[in-house]
């Protein structure tokens, strides 16, 4: 060993291709054997069962105790793994968990199971004041990386259904995907059909845990985490206004925490993108109260849903879905996804975070200004005007407009009155009263309830 180490000292400092003679891969249940001493590798690196930190605590390799030559000692080590990432470890074969899990995480994701990672292990020797990087040997781990265990669903067991973990009416759920790729987890609770109560308590059962066994449930920890293994106390949410309509629980899986929002619905919501360069809100209307929006708008490129015309406080961003259609977060996240250019029917459930969007192909002119009810004249979308439009030549007489050559959707007076053209409405519109008979200009402005007017003008 020391003639060995003697030959690596005279050649040069640093080279990467300097080797111990005889050293061999470093692998699981097969430790290396150098003259003076071994290295071995754990079958596994759990991180999941340990306590890291960014600290150089957990051991990824270790040497056995027979002694270094004299005067020879190891500085450091580090292992260059296979697609050039490099993590320094301590002379006894320490890393960085948080790093090393971060790498495997890097690659694999967050799934806590064991996934193969595999490099060269280099140690750095000193003698006399003199360096080298001697090249080790291949060294392949098993590495867990740190992350809770996350079950595909989970139901809120509490007051709301008499403590009953049979129950599933309340899912906590991502929407079906990899909880390691979404790991927020969201459930609407109605205030209203629970009968506005001031408070509630519960805990999160996961799916294999219902009908009886508490053992897996979710408890209440501090400072908003969460505990496992039916640890903690209940989640509470105490002081509910009267007012309030829905409540929006988020569960953040790999963060272990959780938060609630209040919320009471206004008349409006409101779409903005890139069809306006991100600088006009369109209004959704929904007078119900309940959370459901409705509106029409020419959509081009990405875009994003939000409660105040003027602020972006609050504003849904994109989890999940495809794209016409997706799951939304008021927690930070992504554009909704470019829809394709073109007019659409933009439903939003905000209590249930959810949208959806419905291509609008045509918009035409029905009724006996046609000479019958079975035949439609077409308008065309004018993006500079954001009108439907036509110049057509029409009898006196009854007329609506239908969306896609279908009665699912029409519009016609609102109030029951055949001459509100400046107030079209999609609820049971009245037919318009066409009085006289000529070739008219229609432009047709469709956005929401309350705002829907045509405007014909005779040629």
């Amino acid at each position: 060993m020391t003639l060995a180490l003697a030959g690596l000292f005279m050649t040069a400092c640093g080279p990467e291709d300097n080797e111990f003679a005889g050293l061999k891969t470093a692998q699981a249940d097969a430790p290396v054997t150098l003259p003076e001493y071994t290295v071995s590798v754990p079958s596994t690196v759990d991180l999941n069962d340990m306590e890291i930190s960014d600290e150089q605590n957990v051991t990824v390799f270790t040497l056995s105790e027979a002694a270094l030559p004299d005067g020879v000692s190891i500085s450091k080590g580090e292992i260059k793994f296979t697609d050039g990432t490099i993590i320094s470890t301590t002379p006894d074969g320490k890393v960085s968990g948080k790093e090393l899990s971060a790498y495997v995480a890097s690659i694999y994701g967050l799934r806590p199971e064991a996934r193969s990672v595999s490099g060269t292990l280099y140690l750095y020797l000193v003698q006399d004041g003199a360096a080298v990087k001697a090249k080790a040997g291949d060294i392949n781990l098993k590495v867990v990386p740190k992350a809770p265990v996350i079950a595909a669903t989970y139901y809120l067991t509490g007051t709301m259904n008499g403590w009953d973990n049979t129950n599933t009416d309340y899912e906590l759920g991502n929407g079906g995907q990899d909880p390691y790729a979404n790991p927020t987890f969201t459930c609407k609770l109605d205030m209203e059909a629970l009968g506005h109560p001031e408070s509630i308590e519960f805990k999160a059962t996961p799916v294999d845990g219902l009908g009886g066994d508490w053992s897996g449930c979710l408890g209440a920890g501090e400072n908003g985490k969460f505990e496992y293994n039916n640890g903690g106390g209940n989640f509470k949410i105490e002081g509910i206004s009267a007012s309030t309509k829905f409540i929006n629980l988020t569960f953040q899986m790999l963060d272990q925490t959780w938060s609630y929002k209040e919320v009471s619905f206004g008349e409006y919501f409101y779409e903005i993108g890139n069809e306006s360069g991100w600088g006009t809100s369109h209004a959704l209307f929904g007078g119900a109260g309940d959370g459901k929006y409705l509106g029409y708008y020419y959509l081009n490129g990405e875009f994003k849903f939000k409660p105040n015309a003027d602020n972006w406080n609050d504003d849904l961003e994109y989890v999940s879905g495809d794209a016409v259609s997706g799951s939304l977060t008021d927690g930070g996240g992504p554009n909704c996804p470019d829809p394709g250019a073109g007019f659409y029917q933009i439903n939003l459930d905000a209590a249930a975070m959810t949208y959806n969007l419905v291509k609008v192909n045509s918009i035409s002119i029905i009724g006996t200004v046609n000479g019958n009810w079975d035949t439609d004249t077409d308008l065309t979308y004018n993006t500079e005007t954001g009108a439907w439009e036509t110049t057509a030549t029409l009898s006196a007489g009854a007329m609506k407009f239908r969306m896609n050559h279908d009665w699912t959707i029409s519009w016609g007076g609102a109030n029951g009155d055949p001459t509100a053209f400046d107030n079209l409405t999609q609820n049971n519109g009245k037919d318009l009263d066409l009085t006289e008979a000529g070739t008219y200009k229609v432009q047709l402005f469709i956005t929401h309830e309350g705002n829907n007017k045509v405007v014909v003008t005779k040629q």
